[in-house]
C-alpha cells in the first residue's frame, strides 16, 4: 500500500500525464446512464452550483486510446507481458476505495473495467460508511486518512458562496497526522498558485472579480486533475492521491 503525503509523493500520480490518463479512462456517460438513468449529465467541474460559478472552460472526454498513449508517454509499459503496465520495477496497480453502497460499488466496477483495458491493475475496496466517513484519528480506513490510491465519495458546495468549499484544496487544509486527520484536503493537493487565488478571493469585494477567481480555482483543479467529478446530483468525486508542490 502506498501512503503518499507531504514528504512522500505518490510513485505515479505525481505525474500529470498519469492523472490525465485516468481522467480519459473514466466513462462518465456510462456511469450516468446505467446507474442514474440520465444522459448528458456528466460534469467537468467541482463547482456546479450556483450556476454563475459553473465554468465553461472545461470539457469531458472518454478516450481509452488517448489514455493509453499518455501512459506510454509517461513510460508505463507492460514489459513482462502480465497485462499490467510497469516502470522501474513498480507496477501500475491502484487500490480504489469507497464506502459500502450499491451504486458506488457498481461505479467502481465500471471504472475498473476501463482501467484494466489499458493495463492498470485495480483492486476494489468498500468500507462501511460509519467507518469511512468517521472522524476517528486512529482508524486508517477513514476518508481523511486516504490509505489508498483512489477514493470516491459524495461532496460539493452546499453554500451559495463556494469560498469555504474551495478552501479545502489549499495547502494548510491537508489532512495529516499532526492535525489528527481533521482537515478536508484528503488528496494532499498543494499548489502555491491555487493558494494565491484563494487568498485573493477571500479579500476581494467585487462580486464579478471574485466570481472569476473561483472559476480560475475550479479550472486549475480540473487542469491538474486534482479531482475527477463524475455526477452532479449526488456530487460524486473520484480523487487520485498525489501530493506535489509548485
Amino acid at each position: 500500500m502506498r501512503i503518499a503525503g507531504i514528504e512522500f509523493p505518490h510513485p505515479f500520480f505525481k505525474d500529470l500525464k498519469v492523472r490525465q490518463a485516468f481522467n480519459y479512462a473514466i466513462d462518465r456517460d456510462t456511469i450516468n446512464q446505467q446507474l442514474y438513468g440520465q444522459t448528458g449529465r456528466a460534469v467537468t467541474n467541482i463547482v456546479v452550483a450556483p450556476d454563475i460559478y459553473n465554468s465553461t472552460n472545461t470539457k469531458y472526454e472518454f478516450d481509452l486510446k488517448k489514455a493509453a498513449a499518455l501512459l506510454d508517454e509517461a513510460g508505463w509499459k507492460d514489459t513482462n507481458g502480465n497485462g499490467i503496465r510497469d516502470k522501474n520495477g513498480v507496477e501500475l496497480k491502484v487500490l480504489f476505495q469507497t464506502s459500502v453502497n450499491p451504486v458506488r460499488q457498481k461505479t467502481q466496477e465500471i471504472i475498473k473495467q476501463s482501467l484494466t483495458s489499458i493495463g492498470v491493475g485495480v483492486e476494489l475496496k468498500s468500507i462501511d460508511s460509519s467507518i469511512f466517513f468517521s472522524s476517528d484519528p486512529a482508524n486508517p480506513d477513514t476518508l481523511a486518512h486516504f490509505h489508498a490510491d483512489l477514493q470516491m465519495f459524495s461532496g460539493g458546495n452546499s453554500n451559495p458562496d463556494p469560498g469555504t468549499y474551495l478552501k479545502a484544496w489549499t495547502c494548510n487544509e491537508i489532512s495529516q497526522k499532526k492535525n489528527n486527520w481533521s482537515k478536508p484536503n484528503t488528496s494532499r493537493y498543494c499548489n502555491s498558485e491555487y493558494d494565491k487565488l484563494w487568498q485573493q478571493s477571500n479579500t476581494e469585494l467585487d462580486p464579478q472579480k471574485r466570481r472569476q477567481l473561483f472559476i480560475q480555482m475550479n479550472d486549475l483543479l480540473i487542469k491538474e486533475q486534482a479531482v475527477i467529478p463524475l455526477w452532479p446530483s449526488d456530487r460524486l468525486e473520484c480523487i487520485p492521491k498525489q501530493k506535489y508542490h509548485q
